[in-house]
């Protein structure tokens, strides 16, 4: 009797300890899902722009700030920047903005390229625009998303966009 105990202990730790390492390596995978396409900081603190698996997330690595609202552009996304390649950002301290971020994303077909004139193969291109405000401790994601527009990552748009953003 003992004997038969025994084995049912050792055979409920084994299934146990099989059940633990398949939920381990599935959680591995769904991790490698993940795919971070664009990174920035502001005031010392890493921003990322995150593909999961199609959804698109913010990672801001910090404690201190609070973020709301929800990306509603498609993934890949980018942020704008400017010819030298630093992320466009204009802060509006008449209504408490210290930083105005855009993220672009739905990558353009070649024949929206065509369209607007972009011949350049090698630029990232898309057609819509997100805000990202930084208010003292906050983090916005903007509301309001710019469709059917046309920028480029790292051609930037113009300031109005940023102060649209801001202002919305």
């Amino acid at each position: 009797m003992r004997n038969i105990f025994f084995l049912l202990v050792i055979f409920s730790i084994s299934f146990s300890c099989k059940k633990e390492k398949k939920n381990n390596n599935h959680q591995v995978a769904q991790k490698s899902s993940l795919k971070i396409t664009d990174t920035t900081k502001i005031n010392g603190i890493l921003v990322e722009l995150i593909d999961n698996n199609g959804i698109p997330e913010l990672k801001v690595h910090s404690k201190t700030y609070k973020v709301s609202g929800k990306i509603k552009i498609s993934p890949p996304f980018y942020f704008l920047r400017n010819p030298q390649k630093t992320v466009q950002d204009f802060a509006y301290k008449d209504i408490g903005v210290d930083h105005t971020l855009i993220i672009m994303g739905k990558i353009a077909t070649p024949e929206e390229r065509e369209k607007f004139g972009e011949t350049d193969k090698n630029k990232l291109c898309g057609r819509h625009m997100q805000g990202l405000l930084f208010k003292k401790q906050h983090i916005i994601i903007t509301n309001h998303v710019l469709r059917n527009s046309f920028a480029c990552t790292d051609t930037g748009t113009d300031e109005k966009d940023f102060w649209a953003f801001a202002h919305d």
